[in-house]
């Protein structure tokens, strides 16, 4: 009997040693992943952080990581099962949860996104404000409710006055509700913010606000800029566009 129990002990003590070296493995490849994820090498991110859900399938932080993986690959129906496998691990990943609201938004589930995101904004502990914010505001953008996208944003400006994407939807936002004097300065605001990021989406809005209000040779020169500055730019062909169909009618 004695023996019996020494042997026991002893299968669970190797038991215990392969299940902590399990997760230390598994540790090695979230971080591979993380640091891929930050290199923008999204397939390879993927099979790390595969490795890392094998070896241990109860980190929340490797679901988070896959979530975030496959968000960029724009498979947004895995990476919303990711988010949600992250968050029922550990209710209190806020984290996780506001990157779950950002999926949604990308799948049009708006109303469960701001039921995220209010859980996101009740976490007094959480230090990525700024983003749930951000989300916020975009949810609100995509269903035209624009005072209130305005709201979120300036709530991302209050403590992140640099950031690109609060400056430029804020700027949309007033275009939306046709107040083109406004959404002009905002938007000339988020160039600054925004060109070093090659992101031209203010620049081409701002060009469409001077148009709006009669500023035909400001538009002109924002249009001419997209084409100048970003070569791969979103915006680049409609800036092309806009300028035919400016000096056809001069």
């Amino acid at each position: 009997m004695r023996k019996w129990i020494i042997a026991a002990c002893a299968l669970t003590m190797v038991g215990c040693a392969s299940w902590k070296k399990d997760k230390e493995k598994s540790e090695l490849y979230l971080r591979m992943g993380n640091a891929l994820i930050e290199e923008a090498n999204y397939p390879n991110a993927i099979v790390a952080l595969q490795k890392a859900q094998e070896l241990d399938p109860t980190n929340p932080a490797v679901a988070n990581a896959m979530g975030q993986a496959l968000f960029m690959r724009e498979r947004y129906d895995l990476a919303e099962k990711q988010f949600r496998k992250a968050v029922t691990m550990d209710a209190k990943y806020s984290d996780a949860r506001n990157n779950l609201a950002r999926t949604l938004i990308e799948e049009g589930k708006y109303a469960e996104a701001d039921k995220e995101l209010t859980m996101v904004l009740d976490d007094l502990t959480y230090s990525g404000v700024d983003k749930a914010f951000t989300n916020l505001g975009l949810s609100k953008f995509n269903q035209k409710k624009y005072a209130a996208a305005q709201d979120a944003f300036l709530k991302v400006l209050k403590v992140k006055s640099d950031d690109c994407w609060a400056n430029s939807y804020y700027g949309r936002a007033l275009f939306e509700e046709k107040k083109y004097s406004q959404a002009s300065e905002a938007l000339d605001r988020a160039i600054g913010m925004c060109q070093k990021a090659l992101v031209d989406e203010p620049h081409y809005y701002s060009a469409l606000a001077y148009y709006r209000l009669g500023e035909k040779s400001k538009a002109i020169a924002r249009f001419e800029e997209i084409i100048r500055y970003y070569p791969e730019g979103k915006y680049r062909e409609k800036a092309k566009g806009m300028l035919d169909l400016i000096r056809k009618a001069q």
